[in-house]
């Protein structure tokens, strides 16, 4: 039976890669981005593909998802990933309330609306919920109080939505994925100088000594969205090189 997706943030990276995998395997897949232009090439590359400009920043920004899939799914969603999200980093001294409240935004009040408007969906499915955090979210860095305070707390949510949903069949899981090969830092400004350093150091400091692909990321994916991981619900998995046990 062809399953449906929602994959927000998946116009590049990782929910990119979990859009394209899950597409190839015949499931109806529905992405969401803030670039029209970006999700108009990416049915370039994958023709049979739904879109939804989506901003996560916005209040009621899940609504034009919602409509989507009543109306052109009649309301059937077996899946949805939790994947959108930015990186922002700064000492504490020069916080601003606006970057605390972007980062919480993001990362815990939209998915939340989102996963809330999803329910009467995912309950008649008996569902799935995937949640993609970080290992910002397990070890502590300097300079992402926002960032990993909001992670850390994606973690809880999954962990309590696991609890919360299970007497409707719905299971409850995150991914928190250590550096990955992806644009986050360069969306997030970071120049190639920066990148290229912040890479060099993240490398030395994963015991495997590399850092992650998005197919790493997407294989944890699919293991926990698979058939066989039915009796699996609360798990926070990391999927990075060693480095959150560090």
């Amino acid at each position: 039976m062809t399953k449906n997706i929602l994959i927000t943030g998946g116009s590049s990276g990782i929910g990119k890669g979990i859009a394209f995998y899950f597409y190839n395997k015949g499931w109806k897949v529905l992405i969401t981005g803030r670039d029209e232009k970006k999700l108009d090439e990416i049915k370039k590359e994958m023709p049979l593909i739904n879109t939804v400009v989506y901003d996560s920043i916005k209040d009621n920004a899940e609504t034009e998802i919602i409509n989507f899939i009543n109306k052109k799914w009649s309301g059937k969603l077996d899946v949805l990933v939790n994947n959108a999200g930015h990186v922002e980093l700064g000492e504490l001294r020069n916080i601003s309330q606006k970057s605390m409240e972007d980062m919480y935004k993001v990362h815990l009040i939209s998915p939340s609306m989102l996963a809330s408007a999803c329910l009467p969906f995912l309950s008649e499915t008996q569902g799935q919920i995937l949640n993609i955090s970080s290992s910002h979210c397990i070890k502590p860095y300097a300079q992402t109080t926002a960032y990993g305070s909001a992670k850390a707390a994606l973690n809880m949510i999954t962990k309590i939505w696991a609890l919360e949903l299970a007497p409707l069949g719905i299971r409850v899981n995150s991914i928190a994925p250590g550096p990955t090969e992806t644009p986050i830092l360069k969306k997030a400004g970071f120049d190639e100088a920066n990148i290229k350093a912040i890479h060099e150091s993240e490398s030395s400091s994963i015991p495997l000594k590399r850092r992650g692909s998005v197919d790493d990321i997407v294989a944890k994916a699919v293991l926990l969205l698979n058939s066989g991981s039915e009796w699996t619900t609360g798990v926070i998995l990391p999927v990075d090189g060693g480095l959150s046990i560090t």
